[in-house]
């Protein structure tokens, strides 16, 4: 009944009676094991995380054959920026549960890919493309294949990376991202042309994308085309300003809203630069200064004095 009444109250967002009946369940039955998980849910809410864990690792006591009691605690690993070890150890032991599960193995793959302590262990590309390999060989859905790309790119495994995102694109043609990071590594390859290609395809199905234009804009600028290039930056700068206005009030400088439209600024006027306009490429570092860009201050002496 406590348990019951628990639930009852957390639907009801009273959390304080939630957590007195769960204490009443628990005092009563001390390995009641989805007491201790939904207290752990509880204190999880209340940012409460290292006593949380501590439920959640009373429930695996309790029965250790509860696949999502680990998800619950990799996550909150995740969270606390614990060593990795902790995470895999989690996600390691929902795999022996659901060893069918490719949703598992591209979990598994995140938490490799995503740097949890750089002090102690940085990110694992390798590992983590082996884990969504897998994942591919349960499931080869195009999320899965872009996701691969990325670890392959972050391992320089540039050709294989692409290889990827094709198959991506291949299988799914309606998400912009999968096309614009495929411009991005066409553009790290050097194949200019491609890339605005592939941000140009982005931007039809995502047209208010900022960065796709400054990404596009960049492309282009090393292709010589300084004009074209600045009216995607013009574009972007419009783009970011509205979004500022939006919030309806000042933002901090270093909020990323204010810090893409300064670099944005910096990059516009270096388009004006080489277009032999420097005045009005002047016109932009010094707005991105006054907006608190240091870096605008070399632009300035290099250019404008």
């Amino acid at each position: 009944m406590h348990f019951v009444a628990a639930k009852e109250y957390l639907r009801s967002q009273k959390a304080d009676l939630a957590q007195q009946e769960l204490d009443s369940a628990l005092a009563i039955d001390p390995n009641f094991v989805r007491a201790h998980m939904l207290m752990g849910d509880l204190l999880t809410q209340q940012k409460k995380y290292l006593l949380a864990i501590g439920h959640y690792d009373r429930a695996i006591s309790s029965n250790p054959n509860l696949l999502e009691i680990y998800l619950k605690r990799a996550d909150l690993h995740y969270k606390l920026k614990d060593h990795q070890r902790y995470i895999l150890r989690d996600m390691d032991a929902a795999i022996r549960l659901a060893p069918d599960s490719a949703e598992l193995y591209a979990r598994k793959a995140f938490y490799l890919a995503n740097t949890v302590d750089p002090a102690v262990m940085g990110a694992d590309y390798a590992q983590a493309t082996t884990a969504i390999t897998k994942a591919i060989e349960l499931k080869p859905i195009a999320i899965y294949y872009y996701y691969r790309s990325k670890y392959k790119f972050e391992s320089k495994q540039l050709l294989s990376s692409l290889a990827d995102v094709n198959k991506a694109i291949e299988l799914d043609t309606t998400k912009a991202s999968f096309l614009a990071y495929r411009g991005f590594i066409k553009f790290m390859m050097e194949d200019f042309r491609s890339s605005v290609g592939d941000y140009t395809r982005a931007l039809t199905l995502d047209p208010r994308n900022s960065k796709y234009f400054e990404s596009r804009a960049y492309g282009k600028f090393n292709l010589e085309n300084y004009e074209s290039a600045y009216r995607d930056y013009s574009t972007a700068i419009d783009i970011l300003i509205a979004r500022i206005a939006d919030k309806k009030g000042r933002i901090h400088p270093e909020d990323p809203l204010n810090k893409e439209l300064r670099e944005t600024l910096l990059l516009r006027g270096m388009a004006l630069v080489q277009d032999k306009k420097p005045y009005d490429g002047c016109d932009d570092f010094e707005r991105a200064y006054q907006m608190g860009e240091q870096k605008a201050q070399n632009y300035i002496r290099k250019f404008c004095n």
